[in-house]
């Protein structure tokens, strides 16, 4: 609130990465300096409220980085029950469909050989004629 609404800064991009040796100031040395100072005691502000919320809440947040290790993702409702302190249910592992059964290995291969269709695909057809 000290500088109050106020657009400062290059009204123009670099085109390069260095910045040109002569560059004309757009606000005053007074004015950069207040908001060199109001931007630092904001971002100050912000850590601090940062760091209580996290110090506050230390249990919770080594309950989800453990759950985190241990599962990789959860989705909300297992946010939820981890920062409430509730146990998670167990993993389930991924199902798997089951295999057709068949009489040999044999005819299983030619079965997948049958369903792929033939290797070179079908012969062109023949003139009228031919």
């Amino acid at each position: 609130d000290v500088v109050g609404p106020i657009a400062v800064g290059d009204r123009e991009a670099e085109i390069f990465l260095g910045r040109e040796v002569v560059q004309r100031r757009e606000v005053s040395e007074r004015t950069a300096e207040l908001v060199d100072t109001e931007l630092k005691r904001l971002l100050g502000e912000a850590y601090e409220r940062a760091r209580v919320i996290l110090t506050e809440h230390r249990d919770q947040l080594d309950r989800l980085a453990a759950a985190l290790l241990e599962r990789e993702t959860l989705d909300r409702e297992e946010v939820d029950l981890v920062v409430a302190g509730r146990t998670l249910p167990p993993l389930m592992p991924p199902s798997v469909p089951p295999a057709p059964a068949s009489a040999s290995p044999a005819e299983a291969g030619k079965d997948k050989a049958a369903a792929r269709g033939p290797v070179l695909g079908s012969p062109p057809p023949e003139p009228a004629g031919a």
